[in-house]
C-alpha cells in the first residue's frame, strides 16, 4: 500500500502537526505502508527523512496564512499517480483545491477549521465542502472538535476520531540544552509552571502572566515560544510587576529538560484555534499534571481529563489558573494521582497506537478501491 501525505512544512519543523506527521510517516514505513510527504519549503527538491521521502516545494507566496506554490501543484499532480491513497492534512486550501482534480481516494486529516479568515472563507467554502464531499474518510483529532465544527457538520457520517500521537523514544532521547543550563540555578527550589507555544493571541499567555500575581515567591512561571506578541508579553510582565516570577524565554530548540524539570504544565488558550494542543501530550509523557482552560470545541480537554490528569479551569480567568496551580502543588496525594494518571494517559497517544488506527482506515479504503477496480 502506498500513501502520499499532503502537508505544509517539511521536517524538521517544530510545529505540532509537522512533528506528528513526521513521527507517523516513520511508523507507517516500518509497518508495511510506503508513505511519503509533499510539503512547502524554501527550495524545491526531494529530501530523505527517517525512511520516507519529502517532496519539498518552493513557497511562492502566502495569503491569509494559506501558502501557495507552483511546484506544489505541479508535483502533486505528477506524483499522485504513484500512490494508492492521498492523505491530506487540512486546512490547506491549495492541497484541497488541487485534490479535486486527482483521481485517487482521499483521506482528510482535519486538524482545524478555518477560523480567522472569515471573509476569504466565504469565497473558499464551496471548494472546501466539495473537497470534503469527495473524501472517503475524515480523521478528526477529538470528539469535542467534531461536535463543535460547523464546517464538518454535513460530513459526520464519514468522520472518525483518532487523536494525534507522538513517538515516545524521541521525546526521551538525551537532549542537552544550553538555555536550560543558564536558568538551572534560578529554578532550583522553585515550583515551576511551564507553558510552551507560539506567542499569539489565542494562546492566552497574558492570563498566565496575570496568574503569577496570585502566586507567592516559591513559584516560577516559564513561557517558551516565539511570535508577534513577544514584546507585548514582556511589557505585560513589567506592568504586572511579576519579573521575578515569570520568565519569557523565546524560542528554544531543546525543550526536554524543561518538561522533565517542571512541576506543572499549563496551556491557557482562549479559543478553539487551539484545536488539540500536542504539547500537552508531551507533558503527559513526562508525568506532569496539566492545567487547561474550558474552551468549547477544543481538543485540549480531550487530552487533559479533568480531575484525572489535571484540572480544567474557567477560560480567561487568571485567578482560577493560579488557584489550580496552588491546589495541585500543595496536595502531595493529588499531585501523585495526576502524575501517575498522566503517564497512563500518554499510552493512548503513543504513535504505535495511533499509527495502527490510521492503518485500519487505510485498509478499509484500500479494500474498497480493490473491489471497485474489479
Amino acid at each position: 500500500m502506498k500513501v502520499l501525505h499532503i502537508g505544509k512544512l517539511c521536517p524538521p519543523s517544530e510545529g505540532g502537526i509537522e512533528i506528528f506527521t513526521a513521527d507517523l510517516l516513520e511508523y507507517l514505513n516500518k509497518n508495511n505502508v510506503k508513505a511519503d510527504l509533499l510539503c512547502f519549503d524554501n527550495v524545491s527538491g526531494i529530501k530523505k527523512w527517517n525512511n520516507f521521502s519529502c517532496y519539498a516545494c518552493k513557497l511562492n507566496l502566502e495569503f491569509n496564512s494559506a501558502p501557495f506554490s507552483f511546484d506544489y501543484i505541479k508535483n502533486f499532480t505528477k506524483i499522485a499517480k504513484n500512490y494508492d491513497i492521498i492523505h491530506v492534512h487540512s486546512p490547506n486550501p491549495l492541497a484541497e483545491a488541487t485534490s479535486l482534480f486527482i483521481n485517487k481516494p482521499i483521506i482528510v486529516h482535519w486538524h482545524s477549521d478555518i477560523i480567522r479568515q472569515k471573509i476569504s472563507y466565504i469565497f473558499y467554502k464551496p471548494i472546501q465542502q466539495r473537497f470534503l464531499k469527495k473524501a472517503k474518510k475524515i480523521i478528526v483529532t477529538s470528539s469535542q472538535y467534531l461536535e463543535a465544527s460547523e464546517q464538518l457538520k454535513d460530513h459526520k457520517d464519514k468522520a472518525i476520531v483518532i487523536p494525534l500521537g507522538l513517538k515516545k523514544e524521541r521525546l526521551f532521547k538525551e537532549d542537552d540544552s544550553k538555555e536550560f543550563e543558564k536558568i538551572k540555578e534560578k529554578i532550583k527550589g522553585k515550583k515551576v509552571v511551564l507553558s510552551i507555544g507560539r506567542l499569539v493571541d489565542y494562546k492566552g499567555f497574558e492570563y498566565l502572566i496575570e496568574a503569577a500575581k496570585f502566586l507567592d515567591e516559591e513559584f516560577l512561571v516559564i513561557i517558551i515560544g516565539k511570535g508577534p506578541l513577544y514584546n507585548k508579553l514582556k511589557e505585560k510582565i513589567e506592568k504586572e510587576k511579576v519579573n521575578e516570577k515569570v520568565m519569557l524565554l523565546g524560542k528554544i530548540e531543546k525543550i526536554k529538560p524543561f518538561l522533565a524539570s517542571c512541576d506543572v504544565f499549563c496551556l491557557p488558550s482562549i479559543d478553539r484555534r487551539e484545536a488539540f494542543g500536542l504539547v500537552l501530550v508531551e507533558a503527559l509523557a513526562f508525568g506532569k499534571p496539566l492545567i487547561t482552560t474550558n474552551v468549547y470545541g477544543s481538543g485540549m480537554n480531550y487530552v487533559n481529563v479533568n480531575n484525572e490528569t489535571g484540572l480544567v479551569v474557567e477560560n480567561k480567568n487568571a485567578k482560577a489558573i493560579a488557584e489550580a496551580i496552588k491546589k495541585i502543588t500543595s496536595d502531595k496525594q493529588l499531585y501523585e494521582k495526576f502524575s501517575k494518571n498522566a503517564i497512563e494517559r500518554f499510552k493512548e497517544f503513543e504513535i504505535e497506537k495511533i499509527g495502527e488506527k490510521i492503518i485500519e482506515v487505510y485498509k478499509e479504503v484500500y479494500e474498497e478501491l480493490k473491489i471497485n477496480r474489479k
